[in-house]
């Protein structure tokens, strides 16, 4: 942020106004060490202190601005990946044949169970679907491989016990095993004209809109199902316990609450639910005996929720299943290598085509600790 020409100039500036204001301060010094009568204010040093104040408040204000990660900001000073992309690369001084990267910062937001508002860009919106990671902790990892303690559910024993002075205290058995997990990749490319390569806020919505939002599309589908072979994560719902509590008669919103009631059973908490769009449509649907629609009586600021708990509704669990976790406490997800962009025309063919290939990767790992700590549906 200090070498940007915008802070540059104010720093500048600054500097200038300080030597102005300690050389009017001492010349006024010199005069009062002379006997000369001088005012008791000197209006040019007092207009050269405000200005001095005022272009520090202008530093400070920039300096803030260009510490706002993402979803953090106020609404439109956030940087989305095609923005972080576009300041990461000198487009217009490129060499005929190029190859750019760029590492994007978190491109998730950090405040759990609150949906981003959608941001408006030129040439296509960016997509405003939430995705399965916003409901999960995020880290960093710096290795290829995670090794962690997940709780082992049929071993843990809660002895604890009143015990009278001088008894003999009993054994809790809380069991942990390490379980390692493997670092995976997701990629994608694209090819793009020249003349989009050229237009920035249409190549910034594109970037935004078509190679980072697949990446997500892909982690939705591995956070979830990932079977753990190969490639692939392994994923909440492959891993986590059938529901057991179902009672005949039960809407989809009982069935919800009870398997909320499921996790407390065993001293989880649920923190959000995932579910596919039909059943989310399904709740939405549900009417009262007078035929109102009870959904459209319980307004919530702060999204999609039901029961106090943040919905995402994904295309990545059939019509029937569903998903209710303590994701804060469950699992997380470790980033390896955050969304990258890289563009190069090298190919020959490409070069001779004014054609430009555009590729985005990341690197993530999954940890699950907490196996109980997620309930699924899975109709038969």
């Amino acid at each position: 942020m200090s070498d940007t020409p915008e802070v540059k100039a104010i720093q500048d500036a600054i500097n200038n106004l300080e030597s102005s204001l300690l050389k009017k301060q001492n010349d006024r010094l010199e005069e009062i060490k002379a006997g000369l009568k001088v005012p008791d204010q000197d209006p040019k040093i007092k207009q050269l202190e405000a200005d001095h104040a005022q272009l520090k408040a202008d530093l400070q204000g920039l300096q803030a601005k260009a510490n706002r990660l993402d979803f953090t900001g106020a609404a439109g000073e956030r940087k989305s990946a095609g923005e972080q992309f576009l300041e990461g690369v000198e487009l217009k001084n490129r060499a005929r044949q190029f190859n750019m990267s760029v590492e994007l910062k978190a491109l998730t937001n950090t405040t759990i169970g609150v949906v981003p508002d959608a941001q408006r860009l030129p040439f296509q919106e960016t997509p405003t679907e939430p995705h399965i990671r916003d409901l999960l902790p995020g880290g960093e990892t710096s290795n290829s491989t995670l090794k962690f303690p997940q709780r082992k559910i049929a071993s843990d024993v809660n002895g604890a016990a009143m015990v009278a002075e001088g008894g003999l205290k009993p054994e809790s058995s809380f069991a942990f095993e390490m379980v390692t997990t493997e670092v995976k990749k997701i990629a994608h490319w694209m090819k793009i004209s020249d003349e989009l390569l050229e237009d920035q806020p249409a190549l910034r919505s594109y970037i935004d809109a078509q190679l980072i939002d697949g990446l997500r599309d892909v982690e939705d589908a591995q956070i979830l199902k990932g079977d753990g072979t190969g490639q692939n994560l392994l994923g909440l719902y492959t891993v986590a316990s059938a529901y057991n509590r179902a009672v005949a008669g039960d809407t989809l919103l009982d069935t919800l609450l009870r398997a909320k009631t499921q996790l407390r059973l065993v001293n989880r908490t649920a923190t959000g639910i995932v579910l596919n769009p039909e059943d989310w449509e399904t709740i939405q649907l549900l009417k009262g005996s007078d035929s109102h629609y009870i959904w459209a009586n319980i307004p919530d600021a702060n999204g999609q929720r039901v029961w106090a708990l943040p919905v995402r509704d994904s295309t990545k669990l059939s019509e029937g299943e569903w998903l209710v976790g303590d994701f804060r406490r469950g699992a997380q997800l470790f980033d390896r290598r955050q969304a990258a962009i890289t563009m190069a025309n090298q190919n020959e063919d490409d070069f001779k085509r004014n054609l430009v290939l555009i590729l985005a990767e990341e690197r993530l790992g999954l940890v699950i600790y907490d196996r109980l700590a997620f309930i699924k549906n899975a109709p038969a």
